[in-house]
């Protein structure tokens, strides 16, 4: 265990619970509102490209710092906290918007308005934030040493450690990243997706034995897997392969005489393209995996729902004489602020439920009831889930309730567009606030661990994911407009296209791919049986290959760095240090691509489409890929250790 973690562990913050600080001013709310607008632009396209959100801290919390040695701020370190937890809610809460809204545009249904799009995902982050303020004492506090939270652990040591200098590095890896990705959507210098098909001979594999591979080259999917690690980009990547190297071939093998339909086309399954295969049915196994992982998690976590539901409600009826001996550190937003509040939000969902898509108290009703039981007792899921791996699996846990609500609600009688629009502002919903109660669970651990008013937190996180909300819809919308979710050249969008193939069949004939969704959660009782992570398989299994593909070559660098000496103190060094430029890389990958979407909204078109397509270009993308992997790795080898980081491991 490290100095830092020790320092953690021992209850001693930076910022000790018996001052008085300044945590909130005008300074913070000014920058944490300005950062979390940001972040929600860059980081809406990056989950409509590859179905992933990234964390806001640590760029934020650099950013922060900079900012403050720049401006000169003596109050900088409580500042910077509470800044980079209000910007937090730039990517806390996009999901319910970018996982579930664009699935109504892949299904045709454009009837809905700005403010009807905007309220389940403005309620649902609202609800977020009160479910995690329900659970921070059980999660941050009596558990503080069963649950690791490394990502509020990695931005407390970021906040803690005070190196602005790391600032630059992430701005110089931004700059190139952005550069890159601006060159690959709006130049098509070279290509972004390396496939094997491009070339002759992937042709000829493909016909004769349905292999074929792809890689996606942006800069922010490299990124994040060198944040997610090798293991679990392995075992990502790994559902991926098991997705296109085992189940289509086997398909095409044993169904090769059924039909299908590709493009509004009847043909020969045997002749139809592998995408397709991959879409219309292999696909729905991963879907599967997806709904069974959320369960597993839910039976697991069952004992802790049923000891915190117990502390709310000891401390709803408790008499608050006392609160005024709590320590600052310990002060949350009064539980009966907490469960009035809870009652307000769902309220004004069912009325907005009721008013707009129901056709009888009954569906307001069921619906009532599957929303609130599906986002208190998954909220447990996703926050255990943060705490141990620093991942949420959002979409699986919404996808599982997306069907039950399917076949619930179908059976009332709500079918067809409004029916499926009904149940996507339910998910929308759910998703929203299960995004934001798990990730700001982690923020609520930084508090404990740097020594934070929770409750400032919390009123404030409230803002945030407010004004995100809003902006949510909007880039959204804009994105839409640029790009679209459906035809040549669309956004994967792979969270909504598997929201959208999932209840389709369901809202209009009341069939799905129940034997494929069955398949998938019995193979996901097996991997948990032989203790291999479900979710992480399950997300490898139903995302594109080319997605996948990146987070493994992350992954590969980022164990290249960690192990490539003996000494463990400069492996860790290195290894933060590709840290940094990988945040830039995301950051500014992002921010690229949304540039070249706004463009292509303004009618700017400089893109070589004959190029792109060209074997050639294939090269060339690959030789950029290796060149940006290359900088990635050398720039992470050149960390050395300071004084200071010497002197820890001569101390320790």
């Amino acid at each position: 265990m490290s100095e830092d973690q020790n320092n953690f562990d021992s209850h001693e913050p930076p910022m000790s619970p018996h001052k008085d600080y300044q945590e909130i001013n005008t300074y913070v709310v000014c920058w944490g509102l300005f950062y979390a607008a940001i972040f929600a632009l860059a980081v809406g396209y990056l989950c409509l490209k590859i179905g992933q959100t990234v964390d806001a801290f640590a760029p934020v919390s650099i950013m922060a710092m900079g900012m403050a040695v720049m401006l000169k701020r003596k109050n900088a370190f409580p500042e910077n906290v509470h800044i980079q937890a209000i910007a937090s809610a730039g990517t806390n809460g996009i999901g319910g918007a970018m996982f579930i809204l664009p699935a109504l545009y892949i299904l045709g249904n454009n009837s809905l308005s700005y403010f009807q799009l905007a309220v389940p995902v403005i309620l649902g982050g609202l609800l977020g934030v009160l479910i995690a303020a329900v659970f921070r004492r059980y999660f941050c506090e009596e558990m503080h040493h069963a649950y690791p939270f490394p990502a509020g652990r990695a931005a407390a040591e970021v906040l803690n450690s005070g190196e602005g200098s790391k600032a630059k590095l992430m701005i110089f890896s931004g700059t190139i990243a952005l550069i890159y990705d601006f060159i690959l959507n709006s130049l098509g210098w070279w290509q972004e997706v390396i496939a094997s098909q491009t070339f002759s001979w992937g042709q000829q594999l493909a016909a004769k034995t349905k292999l074929a591979f792809s890689l996606d080259s942006e800069t922010a999917l490299l990124g994040i897997g060198y944040f997610t690690g090798l293991r679990y980009a392995a075992i990502i990547t790994a559902g991926s392969f098991f997705s296109w190297f085992i189940c289509i071939p086997v398909i095409y093998y044993l169904a090769g005489e059924h039909h299908m339909i590709v493009g509004g086309k009847d043909i020969l399954l045997a002749n139809a393209p592998v995408n397709a295969v991959f879409r219309e049915y292999v696909r729905h196994i991963g879907i599967g995996m997806l709904a069974m992982a959320g369960v597993i998690g839910l039976l697991s976590m069952s004992k802790a729902v049923s000891n915190v539901v117990k502390t709310a409600v000891r401390g709803l009826f408790k008499r608050n004489s006392d609160s005024t001996n709590q320590l600052r550190t310990q002060q949350d937003i009064p539980m009966p602020y907490i469960v009035i509040g809870s009652c307000v939000i769902i309220g004004l969902f069912t009325l907005f439920f009721h008013i707009t898509f129901a056709q009888s108290i009954l569906q307001t009703v069921l619906a009532l009831v599957i929303v609130v039981a599906f986002a208190f007792l998954f909220s447990v899921v996703g926050i255990s889930s943060i705490a141990f791996t620093g991942t949420e699996p959002v979409s699986g846990m919404t996808i599982f309730m997306l069907i039950v609500s399917a076949v619930v609600l179908g059976s009332t009688g709500m079918h067809g567009s409004v029916g499926t629009a009904a149940i996507l502002m339910m998910a929308a919903f759910l998703c929203t606030s299960l995004g934001v109660s798990g990730n700001f669970m982690s923020e609520l651990k930084v508090a404990h661990l740097l020594g934070a008013t929770p409750r400032k937190m919390q009123q404030w996180q409230l803002v945030s994911v407010t004004l995100t909300g809003v902006l949510s819809i909007g880039v959204m919308i804009l994105i839409n407009q640029a790009y679209g979710f459906v035809g040549q050249g669309a956004l994967p969008a792979p969270q909504a296209n598997a929201m959208a193939v999932v209840l389709q069949p369901l809202m209009e004939d009341g069939t799905a791919h129940w034997p494929l969704y069955m398949a998938g959660a019995f193979f996901a009782v097996i991997l948990w049986m032989v203790q291999v992570p479900v979710l992480a398989f399950a997300l490898g299994t139903y995302l594109p290959m080319e997605i996948n593909t990146p987070l493994l070559v992350g992954g590969l660098i980022s164990h290249f760095v960690s192990h490539s000496s003996k000494d463990e103190l400069l492996n860790s060094l290195r290894l933060s240090q590709g840290q940094t430029i990988a945040a830039g890389l995301v950051a500014g990958g992002a921010i690229g691509s949304l540039i070249s979407a706004i463009l292509r909204i303004m009618g700017v078109n400089y893109f070589m489409d004959n190029w792109v397509e060209t074997p050639e270009a294939t090269y060339l993308g690959a030789f950029c890929y290796l060149l940006l992997c290359a900088f990635l790795y050398k720039k992470a080898m050149d960390a050395k250790p300071t004084t200071t980081s010497l002197e820890k491991s001569v101390s320790g």
